[in-house]
Protein backbone atom coordinates (compact mmCIF):
# COMPACT_ATOMS: atom_id res chain seq x y z
CA UNK A 1 0.00 0.00 0.00
CA UNK A 2 2.63 2.23 1.17
CA UNK A 3 4.61 1.33 -1.96
CA UNK A 4 1.76 2.08 -4.63
CA UNK A 5 0.86 4.97 -3.21
CA UNK A 6 4.83 6.31 -3.38
CA UNK A 7 4.56 4.56 -7.21
CA UNK A 8 1.61 6.44 -7.66
CA UNK A 9 2.96 10.01 -6.40
CA UNK A 10 5.37 9.88 -8.67
CA UNK A 11 3.15 9.36 -11.22
CA UNK A 12 1.35 12.17 -10.98
CA UNK A 13 4.48 14.16 -10.89
CA UNK A 14 6.03 13.11 -13.81
CA UNK A 15 2.41 13.64 -15.91
CA UNK A 16 2.15 16.74 -14.37
CA UNK A 17 5.84 18.12 -15.44
CA UNK A 18 5.74 15.87 -18.74
CA UNK A 19 2.13 16.28 -19.86
CA UNK A 20 2.64 17.95 -23.07
CA UNK A 21 3.93 14.92 -24.43
CA UNK A 22 1.17 12.43 -23.48
CA UNK A 23 -2.08 13.80 -23.01
CA UNK A 24 -4.33 13.33 -26.04
CA UNK A 25 -6.70 16.52 -24.94
CA UNK A 26 -6.13 19.68 -27.20
CA UNK A 27 -5.00 22.96 -24.91
CA UNK A 28 -3.55 26.07 -26.23
CA UNK A 29 -0.03 25.55 -25.82
CA UNK A 30 -0.07 21.42 -27.25
CA UNK A 31 0.93 22.68 -30.81
CA UNK A 32 3.89 24.57 -29.69
CA UNK A 33 4.73 21.47 -27.19
CA UNK A 34 4.54 18.85 -30.27
CA UNK A 35 5.61 21.08 -33.13
CA UNK A 36 7.83 23.46 -31.74
CA UNK A 37 11.01 22.00 -31.23
CA UNK A 38 11.11 20.38 -34.75
CA UNK A 39 10.31 23.71 -36.46
CA UNK A 40 12.59 25.46 -34.86
CA UNK A 41 15.74 22.73 -35.28
CA UNK A 42 14.27 23.34 -38.74
CA UNK A 43 14.14 26.74 -39.31
CA UNK A 44 17.90 26.72 -37.36
CA UNK A 45 19.29 24.18 -39.95
CA UNK A 46 18.06 26.16 -42.91
CA UNK A 47 18.89 29.11 -41.70
CA UNK A 48 22.91 27.95 -40.71
CA UNK A 49 22.50 26.12 -44.50
CA UNK A 50 21.68 29.36 -46.33
CA UNK A 51 24.10 31.39 -44.23
CA UNK A 52 26.86 29.27 -45.44
CA UNK A 53 25.89 28.89 -49.42
CA UNK A 54 26.44 32.62 -48.77
CA UNK A 55 29.60 32.65 -47.62
CA UNK A 56 31.29 30.64 -49.66
CA UNK A 57 29.34 31.95 -52.71
CA UNK A 58 30.43 35.51 -51.61
CA UNK A 59 34.22 33.78 -51.34
CA UNK A 60 34.26 32.55 -54.88
CA UNK A 61 32.64 36.00 -56.11
CA UNK A 62 35.02 37.94 -54.49
CA UNK A 63 38.29 35.86 -55.91
CA UNK A 64 37.05 36.30 -59.11
CA UNK A 65 36.65 40.14 -58.91
CA UNK A 66 40.19 40.06 -57.41
CA UNK A 67 41.44 37.62 -60.38
CA UNK A 68 40.22 40.19 -62.94
CA UNK A 69 41.44 43.32 -61.11
CA UNK A 70 44.71 41.93 -61.24
CA UNK A 71 45.00 40.72 -64.82
CA UNK A 72 43.15 44.51 -65.56
CA UNK A 73 46.22 46.09 -63.48
CA UNK A 74 49.14 43.94 -64.83
CA UNK A 75 47.56 44.75 -68.13
CA UNK A 76 48.28 48.48 -67.55
CA UNK A 77 51.46 48.49 -65.20
CA UNK A 78 52.70 46.96 -68.97
CA UNK A 79 51.16 49.16 -70.74
CA UNK A 80 52.82 52.06 -68.73
CA UNK A 81 56.08 50.76 -68.70
CA UNK A 82 55.58 50.47 -72.77
CA UNK A 83 54.74 53.83 -73.09
CA UNK A 84 57.68 54.56 -70.65
CA UNK A 85 60.36 52.81 -72.46
CA UNK A 86 58.86 54.62 -75.41
CA UNK A 87 59.18 58.06 -74.38
CA UNK A 88 62.88 57.54 -73.01
CA UNK A 89 63.92 56.09 -76.37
Amino acid sequence: MLLSRAVSTTTKNIIQYRGYSTTTNSSAGSFYYKYGTPLVKCAVLASATTLGWQLLWQNLEYNEYRNEAETYVSKLEERLKALEDEQNK
